[in-house]
């Protein structure tokens, strides 16, 4: 208990003779932010079949990294918050490696060739509805 005490105390003094260094770390900061926005909005608008997700989870990444480490002032603590940190940044990307190979693993479904994709909401005999409900698509006769 007296080691968080001491750390907690050792951060506080750092804290009080830490000299900032002015706006433009936090403009520049800023407007990178605004740029990976400007990134995010273009690709999203682009059709990327198969790296669309993985750049859009990349570029959230490092722009929660970017907030985190200067606008929270973690790029100038030490100790503790750092390890939080770069745990959490390590797991951020163990979770999001494994969710995509999983998905880049799977095999896309494939109609038979000379085949049209059948028309959205399909419905099948003896079903009144989407999904067996009473909500009929539009264009059909209420019975």
């Amino acid at each position: 208990m007296s080691a968080m005490a001491n750390e907690s105390l050792k951060e506080e003094r750092e804290m009080r003779q830490e000299h900032h260094s002015g706006p433009l770390k936090y403009i520049l900061v800023w407007a990178a932010l605004m740029v990976l926005t400007v990134v995010t909005v273009l690709t999203g608008r682009m059709h990327l079949p198969d790296w669309g997700l993985a750049l859009a989870l990349v570029i959230a990444s490092v722009k929660g990294g970017l907030v985190a480490l200067y606008f929270m002032h973690l790029s100038e603590h030490q100790g503790a918050s750092r390890l939080v940190f770069a745990t959490s940044m390590l797991f951020v990307v163990l979770l999001l490696s494994i969710t995509l190979f999983d998905l880049g693993t799977r095999f896309r479904p494939t109609l038979p060739s000379g085949s049209t994709p059948p028309e959205w909401p399909v419905e099948t005999p003896g079903q009144s509805g989407r999904y067996g409900g009473l909500l009929k698509s539009p264009g059909t006769d209420p019975k």
